[in-house]
């Protein structure tokens, strides 16, 4: 296998390994498609002097959100920051795909939590979800800072996250002297809890 724990590939290489060109190869041959042929003529067209003009004529850009979103970068700024746990208020699965593209980019684990919101939360509010994740994250970790990012469902249904950390300090998830700041204007996918420096 391409991947294991002493050889973790970058998804940029990993597909270039021989067992995923077989793979590749096998479903090409069941399925059909362009002959090599076909391809090169069509690599030859994307490197000329024709199709860079088209490109260059473009008024709109395209960005691929697999690639990168705010709350990927939200998360890629706080693990830059000693003692931070990464909290991610949105679903599980986009934490999940934080944390795979972040292990492979450094090469090692990267730790992230989520408030692993749901159709139920997409509907009534990821209150609970926010009060129950800061008490976990804080109890488990006891990280000195801890960098809130919100991602599209959170943003979509409109969570106020400075409520919903003030409903956590009192509820006693967080400590009282745990001061909370919101580090990027309302509305723009983060929001930061910072501990007191000793």
């Amino acid at each position: 296998m391409p991947q294991s724990a002493e050889r973790i590939l970058d998804h940029a290489t990993l597909f270039n390994e021989p067992e995923y060109q077989e793979l590749f190869a096998r479903k090409k041959a069941l399925e059909g498609g362009a002959t090599p042929e076909e391809v090169a003529k069509q690599a030859e067209y994307i490197n000329g002097w024709e199709y860079r003009e088209k490109n260059l004529a473009r008024e709109a850009l395209c960005v691929n959100p697999a690639k990168a979103c705010q709350p990927l970068g939200a998360i890629f700024a706080a693990v830059g920051f000693e003692r931070t746990m990464a909290f991610n208020h949105g679903s599980q699965g986009c934490t999940a795909y934080f944390r795979s593209h972040l292990a492979r980019h450094f090469k090692e684990p990267c730790a992230a939590v989520s408030t692993s919101m749901t159709e139920d939360a997409a509907v009534f509010g990821g209150l609970q979800n926010l009060v129950d994740g800061l008490n976990n994250a804080y109890t488990v970790y006891k990280p000195d800072m801890i960098a809130i990012s919100t991602t599209c469902i959170a943003e979509v249904i409109g969570d106020d996250l400075t409520s919903f950390i003030q409903k956590a300090r009192k509820d006693g998830c967080i400590p009282e002297d745990f001061p909370t700041r919101r580090r990027i204007p309302r509305h723009s996918s983060a929001a930061t809890l910072r501990a007191t420096t000793p």
